[in-house]
């Protein structure tokens, strides 16, 4: 695993070390361990937040992330909010900028990362519902985001619990730079269609490594937002 020190960390982000030690606090950036009194932090999850940004405000919860991220996608049934936070968010959406959504989302799911065979990969898509590059195997997701592909990881949202059972079942390693990526929800009524909004998709694909996914979320973002 690559890491770097808070300094470094800070440095990369445009932020203080003491900002640096806030975000492992929250959870933004993971923790990988220490040498001596310094504390190191996962590079990976550094330059993801640095794609997404640090600005400063207060997430959604996981009830609201996934009611906007539906709204957005074009459906109307978010029965898991009131109504009055439902109309709400559809003011504060007709008003959002492509950058603020990652911000206020970011605690949709809990994200585990980990590494297993090709085989294994392959079993395991039958496990989740498929987002980021995973979700390009659909063709109609594939043309929407204009990319293809998708076929050598295994992404996708799962049932609280349930990241630890795949780990146990298919022997997966934890690796935060792995193949396969499990997004842990509490919220499933976003999922009623056995689908994940293509708005959700489209955060999935920000946070990839590779700049045609990220610059194909950012688009639909935005699309989806002046829609």
């Amino acid at each position: 695993m690559s890491t770097l020190t808070t300094g470094e960390a800070a440095k990369r982000l445009g932020v203080t070390q003491v900002a640096v030690r806030k975000l492992i606090g929250t959870g933004q950036l993971i923790q990988a361990g220490t040498v001596g009194r310094a504390i190191l932090v996962d590079t990976v999850s550094v330059d993801q937040l640095a794609r997404i940004g640090t600005r400063h405000g207060r997430p959604w919860t996981a009830e609201t992330a996934w009611a906007a991220l539906t709204l957005l996608s074009g459906e109307t049934k978010v029965g898991w909010i009131r109504s009055s936070q439902a109309s709400r968010l559809r003011e504060k959406l007709r008003t959002m900028e492509p950058t603020e959504l990652p911000i206020l989302a970011r605690r949709r799911a809990w994200v585990r990362h980990f590494r297993g065979t090709p085989d294994v990969v392959q079993l395991l898509r039958n496990h989740l519902l498929l987002s980021g590059a995973a979700a390009l195997h659909d063709d109609d997701i594939a043309k929407r985001f204009g990319l293809s592909g998708g076929s050598g990881t295994a992404d996708g949202y799962a049932r609280s619990g349930d990241a630890e059972a795949l780990q146990d079942a298919y022997g997966l390693i934890e690796d935060r730079e792995g193949n396969v990526t499990i997004r842990e929800v509490t919220v499933t009524g976003a999922f009623a269609d056995g689908k994940v909004p293509v708005a959700a998709i489209a955060l999935d694909l920000l946070e990839s490594p590779a700049t045609r996914e990220r610059s194909a979320g950012r688009r639909v973002i935005k699309e989806l937002l002046d829609a």
